[in-house]
């Protein structure tokens, strides 16, 4: 086993520690690396749906600015390179090896001392110290759980963002829409501007902590922007009357796009003017946002894992593919498995549930049994890479696949399709 892959396995056994609110680990070990999050300014970005999406667009407009521009997000999909990148470029094996060798001996030390790093803070720990090993002007960071605890919390960003909010991670964040709000809205900072897209309850709580903190809040208007088509490889939006083209597709992303171009128009950095935008937009590649990833048979891949990610989906997938089609679906055990099949169940001619590879994985007979009232035609198969094999035998003349649910799964999907390339 080479260092690298000795020093990932060390990373990922730190999963079994679960998932640990609050800051002070994260201060702590960032401390005794010379706090390198003092070296960038930051852009921090939280939500239920979309963050990932806006600091994916924010930082490619950054680059096309010709800045040097970080980007911290999770979860990955094959590689933790994904999690980091600098420009275009995903954090190098070489590169993380030198990190983990650095983390990791501080990480043990602070465990001696009765201070149990989880796999999240020692991950954004080790963003945060590439970024300022590479000089980034700027990093955009999306939390990971939440936004008050979240590890990421420790930053003092130029400006937040909040994307829009719905139930999530209930255990963690509160049982109401306002609490999972008031949790969301804890990366507001004292007069720090905030850009928001959201509504109802979860915008009045988040506005009322906005006002308490003096942070000037920016709420994106419904009519400040329109969707005018959406194709299999992006869409075409217009914001504030000017048009563009968004290399994401999916009904969503306008409203993602339009959140991204408000946050750098509050951000006013001279150097990214509207051509800078423009061209970070277009040039915008985020995978498995119903990403067409192969085309014989036509298979998309996508990570949608919420009702309302599922509601935007489903009304997008047939739009662009057609009626019919199969659905293959797996999901983690945390998310709300009924909802999503009602969502998506009477969309498709044929279901085939699954199971992604995670031991928080839902079975796929308790996936197969919630589809199964929503749709007539429903198979269970175990494995991912199974049930895509199965759903290409049974498409047919014209049908898609999409495969869905869950992160892993699309992850699962991705390795699956690779492997069937060879």
């Amino acid at each position: 086993m080479s260092p690298l892959e000795e020093g990932i396995e060390w990373l990922f056994s730190l999963t079994s520690r679960g998932t640990k609110l609050g800051l002070e680990n994260t201060r702590e070990l960032l401390a005794r690396l010379g706090d390198p999050q003092e070296s960038f300014r930051s852009i921090h970005v939280a939500g239920t749906d979309g963050k990932g999406s806006v600091c994916a667009m924010i930082h490619s407009a950054l680059v096309e600015a010709g800045m040097s521009a970080g980007l911290y997000t999770s979860p990955h999909l094959l590689r933790f390179n994904e999690r980091i990148m600098v420009g275009r470029e995903e954090v190098s094996d070489e590169e993380l090896e030198s990190l983990i060798a650095r983390c990791r001996p501080l990480a043990d030390q602070m465990a001696s001392e009765g201070m149990r790093l989880t796999f999240f803070e020692l991950g954004t720990a080790m963003a945060f110290l590439h970024f300022a090993d590479r000089g980034v002007e700027y990093a955009v960071v999306e939390t990971g759980l939440g936004g008050r605890l979240d590890s990421t919390n420790v930053l003092s960003p130029e400006l937040t963002v909040i994307t829009p909010v719905g139930m999530e991670h209930k255990e963690h964040l509160g049982h109401t829409l306002r609490e999972v709000a008031r949790e969301k809205a804890g990366i507001i900072k004292k007069g720090v501007p905030l850009v928001c897209n959201c509504s109802g309850e979860a915008l009045e709580e988040i506005a009322l902590r906005a006002s308490e903190s003096g942070s000037p809040l920016h709420t994106l208007q419904p009519d400040a922007y329109r969707l005018k088509s959406i194709g299999r490889h992006g869409i075409s939006m217009e914001w504030e009357g000017r048009d563009y083209e968004v290399g994401v597709t999916g009904s969503i992303q306008a409203a993602n796009a339009a959140t991204a171009l408000l946050a750098l128009w509050v951000l006013a950095d001279p150097r990214v003017g509207e051509e800078a935008a423009a061209a970070g937009l277009k040039e915008c590649r985020w995978p498995c946002r119903m990403e067409l990833v192969a085309t014989e048979p036509l298979t998309v891949v996508d990570v949608t894992h919420t009702a309302l990610g599922a509601e935007s989906l489903m009304r997008d997938f047939p739009a662009v593919y057609g009626p019919g089609n199969v659905l293959v679906v797996g999901v983690l055990r945390d998310k709300d498995v009924d909802a999503l099949a009602s969502i998506m169940g009477p969309v498709f001619r044929k279901v085939i549930a699954t199971e992604p590879d995670s031991d928080r994985g839902m079975a796929a007979d308790a996936v197969g049994r919630a589809f199964i009232r929503h749709c007539d035609d429903v198979t269970v198969e175990e494995r991912v890479g199974d049930a895509i094999a199965m759903a290409y035998e049974e498409l047919e003349e014209g049908e898609a696949v999409l495969v869905t649910g869950s992160f892993h799964t699309a992850g699962d999907a991705l390795q699956w399709l690779r492997a069937r390339k060879r």
